[in-house]
């Protein structure tokens, strides 16, 4: 009896050993990157006493077409996505329902005159040098975590002499 428990514990032992290779090199492949990735995320300051603000991001999409659905921001009570239209010479701002198109292997900014984020019900200013983390929800994607720089006007991307600010890691 006792040579049938050593030689199962040896054989216990073996394929306890066995299996360690296939657990290391799991923990140790490399994660593929998220197929949307985020570049040139910035807000704009606000004057004391706003209660809305402005952020703007890239986004580039690797992977299949997707939609970008929704916002969530650190600071202020909500984010929307949200347009701005001109209809007979008056431009009114509406939200954007059904989201932002992402096309397969294509690239959307988020941007002054075109589709951008709102940050509504903000209780403090958002001033130059400050971090706004938004998530950025997709229809399909997994979330990305976003931090927006608070950018002096002029410095903006794009804008003579500024530079790209700020930056997207993938997260959830």
């Amino acid at each position: 009896m006792a040579r049938v428990r050593s030689v199962l514990a040896s054989l216990m032992i073996a394929a306890a050993s066995a299996a360690l290779p296939v657990v290391a090199s799991a923990q140790g492949a490399a994660v593929p990157a998220p197929a949307i990735q985020a570049t040139a995320a910035w807000a704009r300051p606000t004057i004391r006493g706003a209660r809305a603000g402005v952020a703007f991001v890239t986004l580039h999409n690797a992977g299949p077409a997707d939609r970008l659905v929704g916002v969530d921001a650190d600071v202020g009570k909500m984010a929307q996505l949200h347009v701005i239209t001109v209809v007979d010479g008056i431009a009114r701002m509406r939200p954007l329902i059904d989201g932002v198109v992402l096309p397969a292997g294509g690239t959307v900014s988020l941007k002054p005159d075109g589709p951008h984020i709102m940050l509504m019900g903000l209780t403090q200013p958002l001033v130059v040098g400050q971090r706004v983390h938004l998530t950025l929800r997709f229809k399909a994607a997994p979330p990305l975590t976003v931090e927006a720089t608070v950018l002096a006007p002029g410095a903006e991307p794009g804008m003579a002499g500024g530079a790209t600010q700020g930056g997207g890691r993938s997260g959830g």
